[in-house]
């Protein structure tokens, strides 16, 4: 027990990125289908999330982020699936739509309340649905 302890930590990553938490739905589209999920954090790079497609290291994505009091939806023309575990994944960024990733690193500035960014009843709801 004592090892494993020690060999996780040697491989743990620090992160230098800002995450937020959030509770964004989120539109999936892949090479097996299409889905929708919740995003948990997010950071310039990537986000942590749900969803209600199978989804494996390696699988590479289009998403269509919701984002409270946005006209439009974040557009992430190419993600991939990094690690999945207990149900979540977590997911890096590849390509953004034009603009998109300035509207991320805004959202990340402007975010004193983390917990006015998340769609009230939409997170609880969906992570119910996306559960079973």
């Amino acid at each position: 027990m004592h090892c494993r302890i020690i060999r996780e930590m040697m491989t743990m990553q620090l992160r230098c990125r800002t995450r937020i938490s959030v509770g964004y739905p989120a539109n999936i589209q892949c090479d097996t289908g299409t889905g929708e999920g919740v995003l948990f954090d997010l950071s310039p790079t990537g986000c942590r999330m749900r969803s209600d497609i199978d989804l494996n290291a390696g699988t590479y994505l289009a998403l269509q982020i919701a984002v409270a009091q946005e006209p439009t939806p974040l557009a992430v023309e190419v993600s991939v699936v990094r690690w999945s575990k207990d149900g979540y994944l977590g997911v890096e960024f590849l390509r953004y739509s034009q603009g998109v990733r300035e509207r991320v690193t805004e959202l990340l500035t402007a975010s004193s309340q983390p917990a006015s960014l998340v769609y009230p009843d939409y997170a609880a709801a969906s992570l119910s649905a996306v559960a079973s």
